[in-house]
């Protein structure tokens, strides 16, 4: 008998249980993978967030936040867990939340995003802006898409 068909759901979180799930996901990329601080993980902006959540076969294996600043959208928060990435996975998010963005007329959309992804961000047209920054001392740069 073949593999059978995994099932990939990315959408807005419809609930508190979603909401952990997301933070779960975030926690084990950006807290415990990438050693960043849970001070500048958790900056209390979540609330004026819209959060999305990447569902494999009832599986949380992925996360976003959507903020918006002066008509432009900022991508946020953006992981894939470590099992599950170079499966195409973060490419699908990526593609939900620029149709996302899209469909709310924004002007432009904006990442800051970990340097060495920038490539990966480029080819879903992005372009890098500005100069190389440190956040929680990884090396990151701002990239936009009109």
């Amino acid at each position: 008998m073949g593999k059978m068909t995994q099932m990939l759901e990315i959408r807005l979180i419809q609930s508190d249980i979603e909401y952990k799930d997301v933070l779960e996901v975030r926690n084990a990329v950006f807290i415990k993978e990438q050693n960043i601080p849970q001070t500048i993980e958790y900056d209390g902006l979540d609330k004026e967030s819209f959060h999305v959540l990447v569902k494999l076969d009832e599986i949380s294996i992925g996360c976003a936040r959507i903020r918006s600043i002066d008509g432009k959208i900022k991508l946020e928060r953006i992981a894939i867990l470590k099992d599950f990435r170079n499966k195409g996975y973060g490419k699908r998010l990526m593609q939900y939340l620029v149709s996302y963005c899209e469909g709310k007329k924004s002007t432009e959309i904006i990442i800051h995003a970990q340097y060495y992804l920038r490539e990966f961000y480029e080819k879903l047209g992005f372009k890098p802006r500005g100069e190389i920054f440190l956040e929680a001392g990884i090396k990151h740069i701002e990239m936009y898409r009109k």
